[in-house]
Order: structure tokens, then sequence, then C-alpha cells
């Protein structure tokens, strides 16, 4: 078993490879979870045989009554791991929701065996939660939980912002949800201001992001919008392209035209959960996010941007 045992509960896994030939651990396979069995323990398993033998390290354990929420892991070229995820100063049906989320980042320089003490990233004002219906905020005008991942990527590039770390998340700014990217360039010791995706003008709800850095060192984000419903309800696929390592984002991209109301997507407490993104290449972008255009449950969908 690579994370936990049968007496453990780990929530909110996540996988990931090392891929880099120069990197001291290519080929280490990571897994990175929560352990709700006790305390919050965040920990990291890895691997360096293809997965037969596994060996867990813990990133940190939440004293009683704090809960630790949402992780992301990512790699650097040179193999160092990077890991963001949400601190909530209570534990409980309610986490961070009508409160602040603390975005805290930790990273091991030795394959995953010692970590940093976490670090502070930002403070994000959490979307309150308007029917207590889940353990976190919900998406305004549904019933719907919106969690808040601060998604991790790194420029593993050649390019002019090798090395740059970013995170993506969304804010409620007190009259609707916001994309943000925040950025790095000394290994996560200290964190840009952050940069909003969409333009000043838009003020409708945006939510679930996602990041990734091409080959080539462009910064890709892709999240769900609803500038296009006057009634601030009905949701639609964007992206955009950074090309000077996250101070500013080009011309927002449309994926879909469909429109999706997020009560119908069935299993709406995790419909935040099956977003992501990925490059095919320097110049293909491509984004999958939840599509309940259907009015029945929520599919996943695929799109892209081709740059070229």
């Amino acid at each position: 078993m690579a994370l936990g045992s049968d007496s453990t509960q780990i929530f909110f896994p996540w996988l990931t490879v090392d891929r880099t030939a120069s990197s001291p651990y290519a080929n280490s396979v990571y897994v990175l979870g929560i352990n709700v069995s006790s305390s919050a323990q965040v920990l990291v398993s890895r691997s360096r045989n293809g997965g037969n033998t596994w060996n867990t390290a813990q990133v940190v354990a939440a004293p009683n009554n704090v809960w630790e929420y949402n992780p992301s892991l990512t790699i650097g070229k040179d193999g160092t791991l990077y890991a963001a995820w949400m601190h909530c100063l209570q534990f409980g049906r309610y986490l961070c929701t009508n409160d602040i989320g603390y975005m805290v980042f930790s990273k091991s320089s030795d394959g995953g065996v010692i970590w940093s003490l976490p670090k502070l990233v930002m403070p994000v004002h959490e979307v309150p939660n308007s029917c207590g219906c889940y353990g976190f905020g919900v998406i305004p005008n549904t019933t719907v939980g919106a969690p808040n991942t601060p998604a991790l990527a790194a420029d593993d590039s050649k390019g002019p912002y090798s090395g740059r770390l970013y995170i993506t998340m969304f804010e409620w700014t007190g009259t609707y949800m916001r994309v943000l990217v925040i950025h790095s360039s000394d290994g996560g010791n200290t964190w840009s201001k952050p940069v909003p995706v969409a333009p000043a003008r838009e003020t409708h709800d945006q939510f679930f992001p996602w990041i990734s850095v091409s080959p080539a060192g462009l910064v890709g984000v892709s999240w769900v919008d609803r500038r296009n419903d006057p009634a601030n309800i009905d949701y639609q696929a964007y992206a955009a392209i950074s090309s000077d390592g996250g101070e500013s984002f080009q011309t927002n991209m449309q994926l879909t035209t469909a429109f999706s109301n997020p009560d119908d997507g069935g299993y709406g407490n995790f419909l935040g959960y099956y977003a992501g993104n990925t490059w095919d290449g320097p110049n293909y972008f491509v984004a999958a996010w939840m599509d309940t255009s259907n009015g029945i449950s929520s599919q996943d969908y695929v799109g892209g941007i081709r740059l070229h």
C-alpha cells in the first residue's frame, strides 16, 4: 500500500512522478495525502522501484482542532519536491468557511525524506457557506461546495523564468469569487503579490482553477467562469496563458459554449476535485473540467488552446 494502512483514512490523494532525467531521484513515484484518522497529518510516500516498495514521511501533523486541507504536489527539475495545502484554524463541519484559509508550503530537497517547516504563502478569504450544507464554502446561488486547492506548478524549462514556482487558487472578494496566481523565484521562500487571471471588469464568479507550465515556460491556467450568465449561476470553462512568468495573463479564452449549472452536478460536494490541465508539447494547452450541461449529472470534458 502506497500511503496509509487498513486502519487509516487518507483524504485528497495525489500522485506524481519525477520525469526529469537530470534529477537525482529520476523516476521516483510520490503519493501525497492527508491522514484524518487522528489529527490532520500531511504525508508523502515515495517509491524508487516503480511502486514495488514504499516509504512514508510526515510533512506536518496538525494539532487538535486544526485542519489541513486540499494539498497539491509538484517537482522541480533538480528533484526538489514542493507541497502546498490549505491550513484552517478550526476543525469540524465548517473548516475555513466564512473565515480565512491559510495557504501554506513545504519542500523536500532529499527526495521526500525530510520536509521543511511549513511557511505561509498567503491568507485567502474563503467563500461563505450560505446553506450550512458542506464542510467548506458554498458556490453562491447554489448548494454546491467550493473546495479551494492551492494548485502548484514548477517551471522546468530553459526559459527566462526557469525554476519559478506558481500557485493558483480563488478568493472571495466580498462580492464574487476571483481566480489568482502567485509566484516565487526563490524556491518558495518569498512570494509575489497575487495576480488575477481575468480582467478587472469581470466580476462574476470564477472558481476551481488549475495550473501547469509548458516546456517553453508558458504558464497556463484553466478555471470555470460565470461571466456570460447575468444571473451568475451557470458557468463555462475558460483558460489564459502568461508569457511573462505570471506577471500578467493574455486574453481569456472560452473553452466551451455550453452552460453548466453547478447544482446539476449530482455529487456537488466533490464537483471541484475533477479539474486539471497539462501541456501537450510547447504549443497545445489541454484542460479538463466538470461539465453539467446535460442537466442531469457531471461529466469530465476536455478542450484546449493551440497557440500556433
